[in-house]
């Protein structure tokens, strides 16, 4: 049953069926008569992407980060089933189930991708559009070879490690840059990971999950222009992913949106900046009308 977080409390762990899976997302607390905002992080990475800017927000409505499937603590796909569309339907299940529509989405990097479908393909359940250092559609080339070779070397397999010491020294962003300091990297080390039954250690990612491609064939980019509900689009000021170039673009594209530049922040925006990245969402909050109370 699912269990709710009180403003200003620990942060609460919660789980949802949805689409035949067992998907995980903590709930920051919040007011969720106000309204309710699903932050959704980028491959590879998991709910604790969030951990510093969800705080922040829960004054202006219930606040919950999700994990995709075969990501964090939700469950993996068996068989591999992943990509936007499965990545679509996990946001719509969760939605579905908690009855929250419409909703404000916030996703950085492939949460940003998977924001944009939602919108543009199901526009009744998003109220509002928060994009953080996110492409167009689909990842450039140099990323998609960059995951294709990595999952060649490693056999498409989760490496088991001896030790957390290990999970530390594995660990990496991707891409690399970031201001956090190596403490705060090996903390989110461990909380990407998990020991095993057998004493061995491993991240909490199917590797899988970068195979989508063979998984999903065809898929067109989200039409931008079909957009019309507030959007704020964000890019780290030193992104190595997104160009100003890019930015300007989907400015160009998403009618009345705003968009600009978190300073102090390469791609990893809300782990890099959460404080600047937290007001900067929560300016585009304070512009949406409340919802009405039941």
């Amino acid at each position: 049953m699912e269990q709710a977080a009180a403003q200003g409390s620990t942060p609460v762990d919660n789980f949802v069926e949805a689409n035949g899976l067992r998907l995980h997302y903590v709930d920051w607390g919040g007011d969720a008569r106000k309204q309710t905002i699903v932050l959704m992080h980028g491959g590879a990475a998991n709910t604790h992407w969030w951990d510093t800017v969800a705080p922040q927000l829960t004054s202006h409505g219930r606040v919950l980060a999700l994990d995709f499937r075969g990501h964090g603590q939700s469950q993996w796909a068996v068989p591999a089933h992943y990509g936007p569309p499965a990545y679509v339907e996990d946001v719509r299940g969760l939605v579905a189930r908690l009855g929250a529509a419409p909703v404000i989405l916030v996703g950085h990097s492939m949460g940003g991708m998977v924001a944009q479908w939602v919108t543009t393909n199901f526009p009744e359940i998003v109220k509002a559009l928060v994009i953080i250092d996110a492409p167009h559609g689909a990842p450039p080339l140099w990323r998609r070879l960059m995951w294709h070779w990595r999952r060649r070397a490693r056999g498409g397999q989760r490496p088991e490690l001896d030790s957390a010491e290990a999970i530390v020294r594995r660990f990496r962003l991707v891409p690399p840059q970031t201001y956090l300091s190596c403490e705060a990297l090996a903390r989110l080390a461990l909380l990407c990971a998990e020991a095993l039954p057998n004493g061995k250690w491993a991240f909490r990612f199917d590797p899988e999950t970068r195979a989508w491609r063979r998984m999903t064939s065809g898929t067109p980019r989200p039409k931008l222009r079909r957009i019309a509900i507030p959007t704020l689009i964000l890019r780290g000021a030193q992104s190595t992913l997104i160009s100003p170039r890019a930015l300007r673009a989907m400015h160009r594209r998403i009618r009345g949106s705003v968009a600009y530049e978190i300073p102090r922040a390469y791609h990893h925006v809300p782990l890099d900046n959460p404080d600047a990245t937290a007001a900067a969402v929560a300016g585009l909050l304070e512009t949406l009308a409340p919802a009405e109370s039941p």
